[in-house]
């Protein structure tokens, strides 16, 4: 008898979870649904606060606590992040979302941080983390190209500050200094052919 009833009490508790869990769930494929809407409407506060409220609900709190940061949660606010220009926040989201196991996600998170570190001029690591995105997807047109992009940014950069490029700078200077055209004084009339 009180068998049947540790086995009743254990099934209501794991259905309850079950139940807790779905709506979580649900909850989260619907606030990512209305999240693409807003973004493309261009209300990028509303779907900040969407999020927040999001997270301040009691079915994600449980959930947050069984599991860490959900990653599309984490891409999500990175992007808002970056649409609303606070690269710091930005990057720390992408990669939060960098550690999920959906390659597309991982790829994406990657690629957009690796967005943020070239907007800072760090040629060489936004080198390494379009590498990191083309050796999940080596078909990927756009890091294949910002990859080339930053090899070649790191380049100049590096030949900017070179012996070579300062010679080449001074010898410029100094044919500045060299007076042309009407300054010298000359005598006799000057010869125009017509």
């Amino acid at each position: 008898m009180l068998g049947k009833k540790f086995v009743k009490l254990f099934l209501l508790i794991l259905a309850c979870f079950l139940m807790l869990f779905g709506y979580g769930y649900y909850k989260k494929c619907i606030t990512t649904a209305r999240l693409d809407e807003k973004i493309k409407m261009g209300r990028y506060q509303d779907a900040l606060s969407m999020i927040q409220q999001l997270q301040n609900s009691l079915t994600f709190i449980v959930m947050e606590k069984l599991e860490k940061e959900d990653p599309v949660i984490a891409y999500n606010k990175g992007i808002l992040y970056t649409l609303t220009e606070n690269r710091k926040k930005a990057s720390a989201e992408y990669r939060k979302a960098m550690e999920t196991n959906d390659p597309v996600l991982k790829a994406r998170a990657i690629y957009n941080n690796a967005n943020i570190i070239a907007s800072d001029m760090d040629f060489s690591t936004a080198a390494i983390q379009y590498a990191e995105v083309l050796k999940i997807d080596a078909n990927d047109f756009q890091a294949k190209k910002n990859l080339e992009r930053m090899r070649l940014g790191e380049q100049q950069f590096n030949t900017m500050f070179s012996p070579e490029q300062q010679e080449r700078e001074d010898r410029i200077e100094a044919l500045k200094l060299i007076p042309w055209g009407t300054k010298y004084k000359y005598s006799g009339e000057q010869k125009i052919r017509w």
